[in-house]
């Protein structure tokens, strides 16, 4: 704060005029030792003059100092109003950010449990198709089994019948029953011959 000529040679007064005043005092007093109560009242006078010249001479400067302390005080409040709700703002956001957040993370959560159980049905809905597929499978390998058993069983029977009627056509056929089957083979023989030739 600057502080102009003539207020500091005010101040410069004011702080010189108790000395002052006391020098006086004290000439007086040794001057008239028995006036003891005019001493008292030029000690008043002296008070009243000080503090008179310091009211006139501080005042403004006081006052000024005074009105830019409170200003800076008032300032300083305002900043810590302001920067209390500034933080009650950024407070609040948190909370409600937190807030949205911990929504989100349910509805994620849910979701997530949601595509797991659809997941799950899906696998098991999979595995029954897969399951069924391959009964199926094996089924028709039995089947297939099956009748390439039941084809050996028709041909090894048919072989044997064949085997059985083979044995005993030999045991029974004689060399004319031979002879004559012969001839009756080459006589169907010739009658197939023909009827192609005429044709």
């Amino acid at each position: 704060m600057t502080v102009s000529r003539g207020v500091a040679l005010g101040l410069l007064l004011i702080l010189l005029m108790p000395f002052l005043a006391l020098s006086q005092g004290e000439e007086k007093a040794a001057a008239e030792p028995e006036s003891g109560g005019s001493g008292f009242i030029w000690k008043v006078v002296n008070f009243a003059v000080l503090f008179g010249a310091l009211f006139f001479f501080l005042r403004k400067p006081l006052g000024e100092m005074l009105a830019k302390k409170t200003d800076v005080i008032r300032d300083i409040l305002e900043d810590a109003h302001n920067d209390r709700e500034k933080a009650e703002a950024k407070l609040a956001e948190a909370q409600a950010r937190a807030a949205a957040l911990e929504t989100e993370a349910a509805a994620l959560k849910e979701q997530a449990a949601a595509e797991g159980r659809a997941e799950t049905e899906k696998i098991r809905a999979l595995s029954a198709r897969e399951a069924e597929r391959i009964r199926s499978l094996a089924s028709q390998e039995v089947d297939i089994h099956l009748q390439a058993g039941i084809r050996e069983l028709k041909e090894y029977t048919a072989e044997l019948a064949a085997g059985l009627a083979e044995d005993r056509i030999r045991k029974r056929l004689t060399d004319a029953d031979q002879s004559a089957l012969i001839d009756r083979s080459i006589g169907r023989l010739k009658d197939i011959h023909e009827e192609r030739a005429a044709r």
